[in-house]
């Protein structure tokens, strides 16, 4: 499956955590005590995918957010109709729902190949509007994205 098809399939699946306002407050870089970009952790994973990671690409705060931490998601088995996707390039996840997935670090420098033209992509939509952030376990996010993609 292209790049750009599973970032537009993002930009579709994205779960808002808050109402969308005509300008809404543009994200700004920030750290975070737990994360660093670059960092590759196992999760809670769907059955089947326990060889599925997420990658750190970068971490910001939103006004009314909070702190956003964008990942990439390897090793998965998306099905659909062009085939099984085994990448997510970019997903914007809310560091508490992170957190809360996240099981083991398990190495400091992850390939981000991919991963800045989905951001490019959720933060052009997020601009106007057109985007959110994930306030769902990485296993939710990854499952919306396969329904997303069924006939």
């Amino acid at each position: 499956m292209s790049r750009i098809a599973l970032g537009a399939l993002a930009l579709a699946c994205i779960v808002l955590a808050a109402a969308c306002a005509s300008e809404p407050p543009m994200p700004e870089r920030a750290s975070s005590p737990r994360y660093r970009v670059g960092q590759v952790w196992r999760y809670q994973t769907r059955p089947g995918e326990e060889a599925s990671r997420a990658i750190v690409g970068r971490i910001e705060t939103i006004a009314g957010l909070g702190t956003v931490v964008h990942v990439k998601l390897t090793g998965l088995q998306l099905k659909g109709p062009q085939g099984v996707a085994t990448v997510v390039f970019h997903a914007p996840v809310a560091e508490a729902q992170l957190s809360a997935s996240v099981t083991e670090l398990t190495d400091e420098r992850g390939d981000l190949e991919g991963f800045a033209e989905g951001y490019a992509m959720w933060r052009s939509a997020y601009r106007t509007g057109e985007a959110g952030i994930f306030t769902i376990p990485l296993s939710e996010i990854v499952a919306s994205m396969e329904q997303a993609l069924s006939p």
